[in-house]
């Protein structure tokens, strides 16, 4: 009869192997070890960095986004809904001669956008979170930046004052390291602080880059920032589901009709160019006598 070992379990026994197997914890089967998180560049948010399975090719009129220092974002799925909320500023005030009205303007406008990632599974909910704080993301590479100017200021500052209070010292007998002989020798050896010109001044902050989002959708751009993002996962029919509000800063572009059976609201239907367009408009019967019944009126319309 074979006979169970705890030390030989921990150590990697086939017993352990079986468990693992039969109710594995990760895909390698491998334990508590989390999958590492791609890491975000030049070339794009994280998700892209997902290898993806089977290829596709995007033609349908999809909303897509513009991320501050990544680029164009396309969604695998349109949202479900999308609410478009405009409100006005005013502001009312009763009194005992009645209300005084103040008008400020118009409000920012916001988006609701819900759905579902579809097929695309919790990926796509990690491609809408990516968008949703693409600027903290982008701020890792600022900072890089940033944490690199500053060691190559103090590296250059601490080089010059160095050399120029030697160079004081030996000349005349005195120890020069004030800032002022640092930056004329760091001046004359090229070793001039670079945070002293333009690059504290060109550097892009969090509001910036969070507030420079785009969407593009059938002829609207909205500009704003993200307010929240929500994501429910569910068992009852295992859809991954967000919803996004979004505020709007500035909106561009105009909309026009894109559905055979929609007609413009001044003219009528357009000409048909495409089956299940309709021809002219619907023209009433021509009554030749005023004893004309309602009846024969409605048996001609049908």
């Amino acid at each position: 009869m074979a006979t169970f070992s705890l030390n030989t379990s921990i150590g990697g026994s086939s017993a352990a192997a079986s468990l693992n197997a039969s109710n594995p914890l990760t895909v390698s089967n491998s334990g508590f070890n989390a999958s590492s998180t791609p890491s975000a560049d030049g070339n794009g948010l994280p998700y892209t960095n997902i290898t993806p399975e089977v290829d596709s090719v995007i033609t349908r009129n999809i909303i897509t986004w513009f991320v501050p220092q990544f680029g164009t974002v396309r969604m695998f799925i349109n949202p479900q809904n999308i609410i478009y909320s405009h409100k006005k500023a005013i502001s009312k005030e009763r009194t005992k001669g009645g209300f005084t009205l103040q008008y400020w303007g118009e409000n920012l406008s916001t988006l609701k956008i819900s759905g579902h990632t579809g097929s695309s599974g919790i990926e796509g909910i990690n491609m809408l979170y990516e968008i949703y704080r693409a600027e903290q993301l982008s701020f890792d590479a600022v900072g890089l930046s940033l944490a690199g100017n500053n060691a190559a200021a103090d590296l250059s500052n601490n080089l010059s004052v160095g050399i120029g209070g030697a160079l004081g010292q030996t000349i005349g007998g005195s120890n020069l390291t004030a800032p002022s002989s640092g930056g004329i020798l760091g001046g004359i050896l090229g070793m001039d602080s670079p945070n002293s010109m333009l690059s504290p001044r060109n550097i892009p902050s969090l509001a910036s880059l969070a507030f420079g989002v785009e969407m593009y959708y059938n002829g609207w751009v909205y500009r704003g920032y993200f307010e929240d993002m929500t994501v429910t996962e569910s068992a009852e029919d295992f859809l991954l589901k967000y919803d996004i509000n979004f505020t709007v800063t500035q909106r561009r572009g105009y909309r026009t009709n894109y559905f055979p059976w929609q007609k413009n609201p001044a003219n009528g239907p357009s000409s048909p160019t495409i089956p299940y367009s309709f021809d002219g408009n619907a023209v009433l019967p021509q009554t030749t006598s005023s004893s004309t019944s309602l009846a024969s009126l409605l048996t001609s319309l049908l």
